[in-house]
């Protein structure tokens, strides 16, 4: 599965599967996956604004691995691609830049999910 990762009008970061883009009217898991993706293009967004590189001098795409047997991403890679253009003294800074994304660091580390119920029952009334 490949979803790219746009910046479009007014620099939004917007997420494609093909040529549909991933909105909310998608599946939660989809939404889920590209946040990866997003998150890496936050901080390449203000990496470049801060040294005045245009964003149009990068793309960024998001491979992921799927194992039908388990039923779950087993792998994800974030590729940039750099245009003629873009400074090469930064290429190593842009990849620790991308390192720095929360979305990775929690699914590097994920937290432990817990679900309760709660069965409310109306006061009998005597």
């Amino acid at each position: 599965m490949i979803i790219d990762i746009k910046f479009e009008e007014n620099e939004q970061i917007v997420p494609y599967l093909g040529s549909r883009k991933i909105t909310m009217d998608e599946s939660p898991f989809l939404i889920f996956l590209a946040t990866a993706g997003m998150c890496s293009a936050v901080y390449v967004k203000a990496f470049c604004h801060q040294r005045e590189i245009p964003l149009d001098y990068i793309n960024i795409t998001q491979f992921m691995q799927y194992d039908p047997k388990l039923n779950l991403v087993t792998e994800i890679n974030i590729k940039l691609d750099l245009n003629e253009r873009f400074p090469e003294k930064y290429e190593a800074a842009l990849k620790n830049v991308v390192a720095l994304c929360p979305i990775k660091k929690h699914l590097d580390t994920p937290p432990q999910f817990n679900v309760s119920t709660d069965i409310k029952t109306e006061a009998v009334k005597e």
